[in-house]
């Protein structure tokens, strides 16, 4: 099939933004990570774990039917201190998905996943909740930037270019989100230096690959009849 053109749907999401747009909560939580070393962050963990909190809030995550909805910022602490351990350094290049190198890190990301899911865990539990992958891909998006939230959006778009993904978060699934980027690397790469060029902040790579499938995704579920997003 001939894929959605990369660049028209990411400028489709990214649009005309005011300062003060939902979308700028992971603009500042990735920013906040990505200004300090894992030492740094490690000393002011509280910061970071409210920065993080903020962030999954304005992103859907502390609705209703969250077990986050019931602690405190505190309950993200565990998570920061999972993000900085030195096994996943590897997953906070700059430049992470720019090489084929990095889709043999996909391992690595999905062990990434589980530690912060054995973090929420305890928590989700003694309410009867579960963890879910898309909280697990929105807390990586949001800090080390190496792969995509996998949300209903991103989901369904992603199942329109032609894949499949599975039920849970598996390695084949992160490699195959992986070697697309790798495969499109160039039309990516030029979206990243446009929104630097006129925004002043540089993307990661895998921000963009999650523009793009959830944009398709919003588009999808804007076209159906009695959609509230027509």
């Amino acid at each position: 099939m001939v894929l959605p053109n990369i660049a028209e749907k990411i400028k489709a999401y990214h649009g005309v933004r005011g300062p003060h747009d939902r979308d700028r909560s992971w603009e500042h939580c990735y920013q906040y990570f990505r200004a300090a070393d894992a030492e740094t962050i490690g000393k002011h963990r509280d910061q970071a774990a409210l920065q993080l909190g903020f962030y999954l809030a304005s992103w859907g995550m502390y609705r209703g039917s969250s077990f986050l909805l019931q602690y405190a910022y505190t309950i993200h602490v565990g998570a920061v201190d999972s993000l900085i351990e030195s096994n996943f350094s590897p997953l906070w290049s700059p430049s992470f998905g720019a090489s084929s190198n990095d889709v043999a890190l996909a391992s690595r990301i999905l062990d990434l996943c589980q530690r912060i899911k054995d973090v929420y865990q305890p928590f989700a539990k003694a309410i009867d909740k579960n963890v879910s992958d898309i909280l697990l891909t929105k807390v990586v998006l949001g800090t080390s930037g190496c792969f995509p939230a996998w949300d209903t959006y991103f989901h369904e778009g992603y199942k329109h270019c032609g894949f499949s993904p599975p039920s849970r978060l598996s390695t084949a699934f992160i490699q195959g989100v992986l070697r697309f980027c790798l495969n499109h690397l160039s039309e990516f790469q030029a979206e990243q230096k446009r929104i630097e060029q006129a925004h002043g902040m540089r993307y990661p790579l895998m921000k963009l690959v999650d523009m793009y499938f959830h944009q398709i995704g919003l588009e999808l579920d804007a076209a159906k009849p009695g959609s509230s997003k027509r």
